[in-house]
């Protein structure tokens, strides 16, 4: 899992408030992107996640 993947899983977690729209200037990229859709953050994860913005 990248970071830029995790990002958009926490985004994807926020909905229906939060639609992240990706940009992608390569192939691959985009494929990484599109594979994030998969990606479910646990409740642990994503209150980690909004621990460290918070601070």
């Amino acid at each position: 899992m990248r970071p830029h993947q995790v990002a958009l899983a926490w985004h994807f977690a926020q909905a229906p408030v939060v639609v992240p729209i990706p940009g992608a200037s390569r192939p691959e990229s985009a494929k990484n992107s599109a594979e994030t859709a998969d990606l479910e953050l646990s409740d642990d994860e994503l209150q980690t996640i909004e621990s460290g913005l918070s601070t």
